[in-house]
């Protein structure tokens, strides 16, 4: 019999949790997917980075296994959410053995902005596949990693890549 503490604590489990579950999609998206395109399109735009960011990057959402994946908007539109959501994956990613290495703050400000940018791509291939619903995901994301990049004197780097998806 496998026990609730046992799936908390599974790596593999933790890669299996299904994204977008709130939203009409014509694939489906696992966190570990996800992941491995963050890290993917984080090579892409800032070149190959430490080992720590790397790592970062394959399991920044690995407490959703715990915590669920809560969408981007909700996030953003209630307040607290996002400071909730953080704390409760970190309690996941504690049940699993992670412990995320310290990164820098442009570290961090470019893994959010992989981050963005990977759910803009995933956007693009669903809409590609005839789904309109997936415009808000490809537009919100698209504008907030510009945003960010912006913020951060990156706009260079991430209007490259976007130009060639």
């Amino acid at each position: 019999m496998v026990s609730r503490h046992a799936v908390y604590a599974s790596r593999a489990m933790a890669g299996r949790v299904r994204r977008y579950h709130t939203w009409r999609m014509l694939q489906t998206q696992s966190v570990a997917e996800h992941c491995w395109n963050v890290a993917c399109i984080f090579v892409e735009v800032f070149g190959l980075p430490r080992a720590e960011v790397l790592y970062f990057c394959m399991h920044h959402d690995s407490g959703e296994l715990w915590s669920g994946d809560v969408p981007f908007g909700t996030k953003k539109a209630i307040d607290g959410m996002k400071t909730m959501m953080d704390h409760a994956e970190a309690l996941g990613r504690q049940k699993l053995g992670i412990v995320l290495p310290e990164l820098t703050k442009l570290e961090c400000v470019q893994v959010k902005i992989c981050d963005l940018l990977e759910m803009h791509e995933h956007g693009t291939i669903e809409r590609n596949l005839g789904n309109q619903y997936a415009d808000p995901i490809i537009y919100d994301t698209r504008d907030a990693a510009q945003k960010l990049a912006g913020e951060h004197d990156l706009s260079h780097l991430v209007n490259k890549w976007l130009a060639r998806i």
